[in-house]
């Protein structure tokens, strides 16, 4: 599994050195030569330079069904079509986008390309959570990083099904905020049965995020 970035500057490098670090292998697509021949030497990664709006050039990238694609071109058109074209002709599932014009996300969620993204911080989250947990719908990260909050999909066989929420016993530090349930929002209690296929809405300290994840099953 590989996540490809698409595009240049100073977020795509930074994303980059941030998920190298962890131990993920990256691809760049770019058309700005001297940026391909920069990061080349800096970082340890696989450069494609051309234009990622041609399929011959994405297809340079190797991408599979497992990988992950980020487009974070300056021109959301581009975005879209790099977007469009890693679903509809290599089937990648799991596909990002930064949308420059707010104008424009609208046009992104009908197509079913959701995510704005605006920092480094937030895309290096989302993406880092889409690779390890996949019941992990969403995760964004406030007050300068000291708190986090998470939507967790309750699936089948979970064995939070059925239990009141004050016999769950989260950790200390976390708490459900909400449950979006059928469509519904609901503000929980302790007497609250959770069930399947509830979406919890949970805050918590940044330290305690890990325990979180380990308390829900579901760290990588």
């Amino acid at each position: 599994m590989k996540v490809i970035l698409v595009g240049e500057g100073k977020l795509v490098y930074h994303l980059a050195r941030s998920l190298l670090s962890k131990g993920y292998n990256v691809t760049i697509v770019s058309k700005n030569r001297e940026f391909c021949e920069d990061i080349s030497k800096t970082l340890k990664l696989t450069v494609v330079n051309g234009d990622p709006t041609k399929i011959g050039v994405l297809e340079s990238a190797e991408p599979t069904k497992e990988d992950i694609l980020v487009a974070l071109t300056q021109r959301d058109q581009d975005n879209l079509m790099v977007c469009q074209l890693a679903r509809n002709m290599f089937t990648m599932g799991r596909v990002f986008s930064l949308v420059n014009d707010p104008d424009n996300l609208e046009i992104f969620k009908k197509l079913g390309f959701v995510y704005s993204i605006s920092t480094t911080e937030i895309l290096a989250s989302m993406v880092e959570q889409k690779i390890s947990l996949e019941d992990i719908i969403n995760l964004i990260p406030v007050e300068e990083g000291k708190i986090s909050i998470l939507e967790v999909d309750i699936k089948q066989g979970s064995p939070m099904i059925g239990k009141r929420l004050g016999e769950v016993g989260f950790p200390k530090g976390a708490l459900i905020g909400s449950i979006i349930r059928q469509g519904n929002v609901l503000i929980p209690h302790g007497g609250t049965v959770l069930e399947e296929g509830d979406r919890l809405l949970i805050i918590s300290l940044a330290e305690v995020q890990p325990e979180v994840l380990k308390f829900l099953k579901i760290e990588e």
